[in-house]
């Protein structure tokens, strides 16, 4: 996350056209893999597959043909990330409790640090799509290193 977060806040603009390609690509990709999967599939399999491949197939074609759609897309689901990330990290800071570990406090302050800048991702969408890739970022440095830390310190 420390990595991912040091490119985002460097080359924002750059980082995110790369990742809508990589991200087509990818779906592009296993959706002609699960057209393959869906033709030597039977019944209720084969439809299955191969609606599953289609999606993926259209996820992916819009990726590389509307990647400004995907642009404005792309912070809801990073912010979505990360509140989900502090939501679980909670739930692992009462787990450390639990357990015994001394600093158990400082991971669910950190925790709870790691919500609320995902709930403020999630609230300002708005903005410019660079600025948000900034703040995700950033968030991102914070948060593996807040992980870092608590893995150091509750050792569980």
């Amino acid at each position: 996350m420390i990595a991912i977060g040091v490119v985002l806040i460097l080359f924002p603009g750059t980082a995110m056209d790369f990742c809508i390609k990589i991200i087509g690509i990818l779906l592009l990709v296993a959706g002609a893999g699960g057209v393959i999967l869906g033709i030597r599939g039977q019944g209720a399999y084969r439809i299955y597959t191969m609606s599953g491949a289609v999606t993926a197939a259209v996820g992916g074609a819009v990726c590389l043909l509307q990647p400004q759609l995907i642009k404005t897309f792309l912070p809801l689901v990073m912010g979505v990330v990360i509140l989900a990330t502090g939501v679980l990290n909670i739930g692992n800071a009462f787990a450390a409790k639990k357990a015994g570990a001394a600093r158990w406090l400082v991971s669910l302050i950190l925790a709870l640090v790691t919500v609320v800048l995902g709930v403020i991702i999630l609230m300002n969408l708005n903005g410019t799509a660079d600025l948000l890739v900034t703040i995700i970022g950033i968030v991102f440095v914070y948060n593996g290193i807040s992980m870092l830390i608590m893995k150091i310190m509750n050792k569980v």
